[in-house]
């Protein structure tokens, strides 16, 4: 889970690199970075019924080979039609690796599933640490934007290729009957409380994604820092995650999914507005961690809510989630980049992410009014 979201979060440092090397702007760029988020929408659902339906392993496997091949070949990109693809595809592949793997991981801890699950997806929170950090070191070290995409992706290969050897086999659950798909997942509140978790999906990762994009690109080009720095700085959000994920997924346990991820979720608003606010660098990098450390408590206890709360349909509940808040959270860094090349890049990460993120509290928060039939 680490190297999977360094390769993916490599892309915000090597912005104003890209933006040299192939003569466009933030515009052009945040078309660019949103490309894995339209590519990542359209795999979820059919990842989630192929590994309820025959078992996670292969699948898993599948798509971390093949999101760890195509980071390289998007190193190999001429032009940024040629990126744009490239992260396309990259993000096809994307959902046969993460959504099998919450399910997966769920199966194997089921007595406490809110701390495990985001113990396994705290890698995720330091790839956001890694990932900037690791493109900024690299490219002022090297000069050369291709490097990160080489390096994360061929050691993402290797581990893949280990994982092969070792992963043990798994007992598969079969739907009753053989269905492919469960026809629990049809019914009304069924329905509606997917929307509901769908929609508080679409607007947290609308603030995260478009936050972790372009907020190094905000600290370079707007607070004067070494690309190095920039991705130092904006890394602390990764390593609040990484030690929050776990914490929060254990007081979620014990506390209740929905309230820890709410409560997560409003504070993680208000610090943002004060990273946007305040002058001092090292005060900055601070709030920079809080707001990764109760942040992370929404997603992850949305993944661990709807994978309880669709328990016989939960690889296609997750992939139905995942599917809608990435078609529409893609909008989110495109949006940004152009507010950015019309005002500021902080402008457009006080006006897009702050907003989405009370938003995504309000719709969990709409969950409890669905009664299960």
């Amino acid at each position: 889970m680490v190297l999977y979201f360094t390769q993916r979060w490599i892309f915000g440092p090597l912005i104003p690199s890209l933006m040299e090397a192939f003569g466009t702007d933030k515009t052009t760029l945040g078309i660019v970075g949103a490309g894995s988020l339209w590519g990542y929408m359209l795999t979820p659902i059919i990842a989630g019924l192929i590994s309820d339906r025959f078992g996670r392993r292969y699948v898993v496997l599948f798509g971390m080979f093949g999101l760890s091949a195509m980071t390289v070949v998007s190193g190999l990109a001429h032009s940024t039609g040629q990126l744009f693809l490239f992260r396309f595809v990259t993000g096809l592949i994307e959902g046969f690796f993460f959504i099998p793997m919450i399910a997966f991981t769920m199966e194997l801890f089921p007595e406490r599933p809110g701390f495990y699950v985001t113990f396994m997806s705290s890698g995720t929170s330091f790839g956001w640490f890694t990932g900037p950090a690791l493109a900024g070191w690299l490219l002022d070290l090297t000069g050369n934007w291709r490097i990160p995409f080489m390096t994360t992706g061929i050691a993402g290969m290797i581990l893949a290729a280990v994982l092969l050897a070792v992963w043990p086999e798994e007992k598969r659950e079969r739907h009753p009957g053989g269905k492919l798909l469960d026809p629990s997942i049809l019914t009304r509140s069924s329905l509606i409380m997917l929307v509901l978790v769908s929609c508080t999906a679409m607007f947290q990762i609308s603030g995260e994604f478009g936050f972790a994009m372009w907020y190094p690109v905000f600290l370079k080009t707007e607070m004067g820092m070494t690309a190095s720095m920039a991705g130092l700085v904006a890394g602390f959000w990764g390593v609040g995650q990484f030690i929050g994920r776990p914490t929060m997924g254990h007081i979620s346990d014990r506390l209740g999914y929905r309230k820890v991820g709410i409560t997560g979720g409003i504070i993680m608003g208000l610090c943002l507005m004060l990273i946007l606010k305040i002058d001092n660098p090292v005060a900055r990098g601070s709030i920079t961690f809080i707001t990764g450390f109760v942040g992370c408590a929404v997603m992850g206890s949305l993944w661990t809510f709807t994978g309880l709360t669709f328990a016989r349909t939960r690889g296609l509940a997750l992939g139905v989630l995942t599917t809608w808040s990435y078609a529409i959270a893609s909008l989110s860094p495109i949006t940004i980049g152009w507010i950015g090349d019309h005002y500021r890049v902080s402008t457009g990460l006080f006006v897009i992410c702050v907003p989405v993120v009370f938003l995504a509290c309000a719709t969990f928060a709409a969950t409890n009014l669905v009664k299960k039939q």
